[in-house]
């Protein structure tokens, strides 16, 4: 009778791109996110890039209405001005036209969202690694970051609504989140407020489940703890992602009705 050997076989590496946990984290999360967190391997690449797309074609879509909007500003010259030049009034008036360049209604505010969506990213994974490894997880980080990257396909669906509103409507997102309940004009500690409230709405909400059912499952954490380690991270998030919005509203004088961007 002959000795049979055997052999381990060597594991097959994990695939990163999960195209295939796109639906099922909107549909079936629960056990879409259990899978994710036994995944011993980096998966965040796919949710964090469809995003980042999603926000590029955002800023094309909403160029022509951001050009017709600046257009229709009305430009007030000042009191005196009656009493100027032609030359003087000539250049104060090619001065203060509205910028409708390429560059500033489509490329700044896709780079800001495209910043937005990776910093915002990366700082929840971090903070909730952190907050979960405090309260007493031995989860891995490559886990976490992730959980924090599958956490972003709502926020994705918040994007593709907001591209149909706009080519429905013909309109600007003018108050997005819960900024409407907001007067117009603000200042001080109210304008911070105001920044804030354009981060809050039910697709932040939806986040956050998601991140609580992720963490739940990696971590092994108690709800309560799991819970309270979450959402000091996202709070923690919210508040530094306010304050580009505030300042820029302090510097401007105005007051804050769109969001630097969303985590």
């Amino acid at each position: 009778m002959s000795n049979i050997e055997e052999y381990d076989l060597p594991e097959q590496p994990k695939r990163r791109l999960r195209f295939d946990w796109i639906l099922p984290t909107l549909f079936r999360p629960g056990k879409t996110l259990r899978e994710i967190a036994g995944y011993e391997a980096s998966t965040w690449l796919v949710p964090v890039v469809l995003l980042s797309l999603l926000v590029i074609i955002s800023a094309f879509v909403a160029q022509p209405l951001r050009t017709q909007a600046a257009l229709a500003m009305p430009v007030e010259p000042p009191a005196d001005f009656q009493y100027w030049t032609p030359d003087m009034q000539q250049e104060w008036m090619n001065a203060n036209q509205p910028n409708t360049s390429f560059l500033f209604m489509v490329g700044f505010p896709a780079l800001t969202g495209l910043a937005g969506v990776w910093i915002g990213w990366f700082l929840v994974a971090a903070l909730m690694h952190v907050t979960l490894t405090l309260s007493g997880s031995r989860g891995s980080r490559v886990v976490d970051f992730s959980l924090a990257g599958w956490s972003l396909m709502p926020l994705a669906v918040r994007e593709v609504v907001r591209i149909v509103a706009m080519l429905v409507t013909r309109q600007l997102i003018a108050n997005p989140g819960f900024s409407g309940f907001m007067p117009a004009e603000v200042t001080g500690g109210m304008a911070y407020l105001s920044s804030l409230l354009t981060l809050l709405d039910i697709y932040l909400v939806w986040q956050v489940v998601l991140l609580f059912l992720g963490a739940r499952a990696s971590s092994g954490l108690s709800r309560a703890k799991t819970f309270t380690a979450v959402l000091t991270a996202v709070v923690l998030v919210l508040a530094l992602q306010a304050l580009p919005g505030f300042i820029g509203a302090q510097l401007a004088g105005l007051s804050v009705n769109s969001p630097f961007f969303f985590f």
